[in-house]
């Protein structure tokens, strides 16, 4: 019975959740291709940098969809009896049922409250929170370092094949795609084109996520910190090591390398339903 109703509760996605999360994944397949293809095969580095794309892609990629499917909020803990929780506070808002953890927020987009909770991502339809945030982490740093790699192909592409009075009308993608129609480009210098864009876009969102994410955990946001006392808004001394072992465990570098490394809460979950 809990495996069908944790089915139901998360599986249920929008229309438009849905659609960004089928947008993703497609931006993600065209700029993987358009890279390997007309990118790095014509600087000539595709043995080079192929493996660290693909890698790199599959990390995004399966990260990104256990951020989509994996349930952080309080609805969860309720449907688990044998975890013992200390330090639960009423909360008024609506969707929520009484009683939470202390260290959870509520969520007006998802209409309960979220354990840990960092913020509520548009782009999954899910909280980032307690049971999630590593994956998310790990999502960021992936993403980061696949548009890095992306971004140094690109640049090396248009040393090669650009001019400098043209470099900067080729990162703007809307003009190529106007000369595009005109006749001024080809099809495939218009898709490395939108490929630039893209890249540029999401290295600069990649960077802004991995410095709040690092304020989040280093600098301690009060919710984060599983050990904080009952109503307490102070800082908690704890070293750097400690708070990556919060949020990752102590086998951090798992998440990295295993794709079917799951967080304690979730080992706990499976436990408690073969009990």
């Amino acid at each position: 019975e809990y495996k069908s109703y944790l089915s139901k509760m998360t599986l249920i996605k929008t229309r438009q959740e849905k659609t960004i999360i089928g947008l993703c994944y497609a931006i993600l397949i065209f700029c993987v291709v358009v890279q390997i293809v007309f990118v790095q095969w014509e600087i000539g580095l595709f043995a080079l940098l192929m493996p660290p794309t693909v890698i790199l892609a599959s990390m995004v990629s399966s990260n990104y969809w256990k951020c989509v499917w994996i349930d952080s909020s309080v609805k969860i803990l309720q449907n688990i009896p044998t975890i013992q929780i200390s330090g639960w506070r009423y909360c008024p808002f609506e969707g929520c049922t009484g009683s939470v953890p202390d260290n959870s927020r509520h969520c007006h987009s998802c209409n309960t409250c979220v354990i840990q909770r960092d913020h509520h991502c548009h782009f999954t339809g899910m909280c980032v929170g307690q049971n999630n945030l590593p994956y998310f982490m790990v999502l960021v740093i992936s993403l980061f370092l696949l548009a890095l790699t992306f971004t140094i192909s690109n640049i090396l592409f248009m040393i090669s094949h650009e001019t400098p009075g043209t470099i900067l009308i080729t990162v703007i993608a809307p003009i190529q795609v106007v000369w595009l129609v005109l006749g001024f480009v080809t099809f495939s210098h218009c898709l490395v084109s939108i490929n630039i864009s893209i890249t540029l876009i999401s290295f600069i969102g990649s960077c802004v996520l991995l410095y709040h994410e690092y304020n989040l955990i280093f600098y301690n946001k009060p919710y984060l910190t599983r050990s904080m006392p009952i109503g307490s808004t102070g800082v908690v001394s704890i070293s750097k090591r400690e708070r990556l072992t919060e949020v990752f465990g102590r086998k951090w570098y798992r998440f990295f390398i295993d794709p079917t490394h799951t967080t304690k809460f979730q080992r706990q979950t499976r436990a408690t339903k073969v009990m």
